[in-house]
């Protein structure tokens, strides 16, 4: 890919990481086929609630894995003896499963995981935003969690950068530890993939997400056209994504504490479970 001019560097940017210009450390960037375990024995240096993004838009966003997604949050991930539910390969092919380990990641907790009955890959929790999912149906604030946190984790490269997750929840509170290193304030999501009813034809989007960008963006980074960008680094270009940037949080939500409380859709309900994505500094250099 050609360098991007200063000005413009902002837009490469957002695509290219979870709002991050790519592997910003060697010992960061992981292949995404590697076991769990191992990932997150080397990125050990920066526990939960940092993270890597990497997630693929396309695989993400395809009706076969939103289909398994719905099926594993209508029951327990573990159907026993550690086992997940036989997601065949016909619905999520070999190459699209880090998805399904990206559910568990945001899920359960790092002493949980869940074996893939199909590839024999061990799946091991991260964040730990749902770890009551590990023994029985994903519950509504749970449901809004795991969107948030995987739809926060996709990235239009597949490049894997650090990226420190927020919210309401216990497991990603502000951080005083960590908050510092992530400076930046990119974005908030907030919806329910889990519950959906929209049906899996044709070029209808599997479910809607909503998006705004935090205050400080634009002057952080200099960015024009968030919209737009927040909404290519989310869909990759899909006809299948349902990814709604909705502006400025400050207009678009009600503040609740130091994160937002947001209404997916004009009538709907305000709902306080919201997932921020912070960066640090060099993701806008």
């Amino acid at each position: 890919m050609p360098l991007a001019p200063p000005r413009l560097l902002i837009f490469t940017v957002l695509m290219t990481g979870l709002a991050g210009c790519g592997p910003i450390e060697e010992d960061l960037e992981l292949d995404p086929h590697l076991d769990t375990t191992e990932q997150a024995a080397r990125n050990s240096q920066r526990p939960p609630p940092n993270g890597l993004n990497g997630t693929s838009p396309s695989c993400f966003w395809a009706h076969g894995t939103q289909k398994a997604l719905r099926s594993l949050g209508g029951a327990a991930l573990d159907q026993g003896e550690g086992w997940l539910s036989n997601i065949p390969l016909s619905q999520v092919n070999a190459s699209c499963r880090h998805v399904l380990r990206s559910a568990v990641e945001c899920a359960l907790t790092q002493e949980q995981s869940v074996q893939d009955p199909v590839t024999g890959e061990v799946y091991t929790g991260w964040w730990g935003l749902a770890p009551s999912w590990l023994g029985e149906v994903l519950d509504v604030p749970g449901r809004r969690y795991v969107t948030g946190c995987m739809v926060q984790r996709l990235n239009y490269y597949g490049a894997q950068v650090p990226l420190l997750l927020e919210g309401p929840s216990p497991a990603i509170a502000q951080s005083e530890t960590y908050g510092s290193q992530y400076p930046i304030s990119e974005s908030t999501v907030f919806g329910d993939l889990f519950s959906s009813t929209t049906p899996l034809l044709g070029l209808l989007p599997a479910f809607n997400v909503f998006v705004c960008w935090e205050p400080l963006l634009p002057q952080s980074c200099g960015l024009l056209g968030l919209p737009l960008i927040l909404e290519k680094r989310i869909c990759d270009d899909l006809p299948l994504c349902g990814a709604i940037p909705v502006g400025p949080c400050a207009l678009s939500c009600v503040q609740n504490g130091p994160y937002w409380k947001c209404r997916p859709g004009l009538l709907a309900p305000l709902q306080t479970e919201t997932v921020r994505a912070k960066l640090e500094t060099s993701s806008c250099q």
